[in-house]
């Protein structure tokens, strides 16, 4: 638990040679520098890295507190938590200073056994993230959920500060915003996506307009975007808006991630129905809990299975990543196969008609049903296959911009460039001939109602509407014996920490 890097470990950055994720001929981008056994848990389920740097102070509250914290106490906050990791698991939370001061020391903490969703049985803790809150943003906080339960723990303090109830099922994922780190949102089984403001204490009684013909507050409940009849909870932290699933618009189940928009007020989520929607959410106050059903963005035709990731690359390019899906052959039912999962990279065309250039953003955005039903308003820019075995994607910006996409498989770590992405291969169109002369009589006098034509399958030689796999490297994990579960980059693409069941690998780049 008190393990750390040393001194000596300390990421670098190299200005005279290009970074490995920049260098084809780079076959061992990372060294293994240290491994954390946990033999006091029983498996571990998420990760998260603490995710700023001295860099980043630009960027979070579009440069507010630039003033304020600029000098010491944002660089004091980076030394004490820079490589800070987050774990999840079963009945509990780790908090491990990989990399950080030496002052901060292991950390863990237990679901409340009061607050479990289920009486007697262990909770896992399937999701996690870092969020800054706006009144003390030298004192990081920790969001972690644990069944439908969100909790907020002060790592600092060692305590947990708030805990939060809404979602009808168990929670899939958190996500900050990365220019509010204060605001965050999580997705549910439930259908819904809602959205979180930690400035905000949680909400004691139902606060709800009338639904005619009542002249009373409705108590429809969290199902119907309103507040509950309970309290929400206890601590810091209030639920702000609900992204509501159904067919009017939102999603038909489960919701897997999210992805806040880098600079404008939108959301993009995805998950069991295959669907990606992106939702507007710019009129969402600390007053009314708001309620969103109808996304500006909605299409179930970019993947054939569940979409387990969705992630946004500039203000109109999306990446997403879908689990390998379940096909027939030839038409029948008792002739099934798994094809491939796939990562698409495509462009939302409809961002320039909701966001025009040179004019402010509105208060109020509402799309047609083409948008919010099953839209069109998107092209492929590539879309390659995924390894079946794969368990869990992660996605990071370096500090040079580029993106690295890094597939966690069960004994290894496949990483790979975005921009090294080739574009789809598109089937050339048939070459055209004249129909054969056909007797037609004699085809049907040879025709019988039992006649079975034994197909032969022909194997695919050419791949089409998918891209040539492009340039990958290839991270093998000592004594992993099909355990890994996830991994995550850190320090614009320099470390690597790899997530076993019972195990925590951290990896260097390699020098030069």
């Amino acid at each position: 638990m008190e393990e750390s890097l040393d001194d000596s470990d300390q990421i670098v950055v190299d200005d005279n040679n290009p970074p490995w994720f920049q260098d084809p001929a780079r076959s061992k981008p990372f060294t293994l520098s240290t491994t954390v056994d946990l033999d006091f848990v029983e498996e571990c389920y998420c990760t998260a890295l603490f995710p700023w740097s001295e860099q980043s102070l630009g960027a979070l509250w579009h440069g507010e507190r630039d003033k304020e914290l600029q000098n010491g106490p944002w660089k004091q906050l980076i030394s004490d938590w820079s490589g800070a990791l987050a774990i999840g698991t079963l009945d509990s939370l780790l908090v491990i200073p990989l990399s950080a001061s030496r002052s901060r020391k292991g950390l863990s903490v237990s679901v409340p056994k009061q607050e479990q969703n289920t009486s007697g049985k262990k909770s896992p803790v399937m999701a996690v993230g870092w969020a800054l809150p706006l009144e003390a943003p030298l004192e990081p906080l920790i969001v972690f959920s644990a069944g439908s339960i969100l909790y907020i723990l002060n790592p600092v303090k060692g305590e947990i500060i708030g805990h939060l109830r809404g979602h009808g099922g168990p929670i899939t994922s958190i996500v900050v915003h990365p220019a509010y780190p204060y605001l965050f949102c999580t997705t549910s089984r439930d259908f819904t996506t809602r959205i979180y403001d930690l400035t905000l204490a949680p909400q004691q009684g139902p606060d709800n307009p009338c639904w005619p013909p009542s002249k009373a507050p409705s108590l429809g409940g969290a199902p119907h975007g309103l507040q509950a009849s309970e309290p929400e909870g206890m601590g810091v932290g209030r639920c702000i808006g609900v992204l509501c699933g159904g067919p009017s618009g939102g999603h038909d189940a489960a919701v897997l991630s999210a992805a806040f928009h880098p600079t404008h007020p939108l959301i993009a989520t995805c998950g069991l129905d295959r669907a990606v929607k992106i939702w507007g959410f710019s009129a969402f106050t600390s007053n009314k809990l708001a309620r969103e059903d109808k996304p500006l963005f909605s299409s179930s035709r970019i993947h054939k299975a569940r979409i387990m990731s969705v992630s946004w690359l500039s203000t109109d390019t999306l990446v997403t990543h879908s689990a390998p899906a379940l096909m027939r052959r030839h038409g029948r039912k008792d002739d099934i196969y798994y094809e491939d999962g796939t990562v698409t990279i495509f462009r939302w065309i409809g961002f320039d008609r909701f966001f025009p250039a040179g004019q402010e953003i509105g208060k109020v955005f509402r799309g047609c049903s083409s948008d919010y039903q099953e839209s069109s308003s998107f092209t492929f820019i590539s879309t390659s296959s995924l390894p079946q075995q794969t368990r869990h994607v992660y996605i990071t910006q370096t500090f040079t911009g580029d993106y690295i996409l890094a597939l966690s498989l069960p004994d290894s770590v496949r990483l790979y460039n975005l921009a090294n992405f080739h574009p789809r291969v598109i089937a050339p169109d048939p070459p055209k001939r004249d129909p054969p002369e056909r007797d037609i009589e004699s085809e049907f006098q040879n025709v019988r109602l039992d006649d079975e034509e034994e197909e032969e399958d022909q194997p695919i030689t050419t791949s089409f509407g998918k891209s040539p796999e492009s340039q990958r490297w290839e991270v093998l994990v000592p004594g992993a014996q099909g355990s890994v579960q996830a991994c995550v980059l850190g320090f614009g693409g320099q470390l690597l920490v790899t997530l076993g069941k019972r195990r925590v690998c951290i990896w260097r780049e390699t020098p030069r």
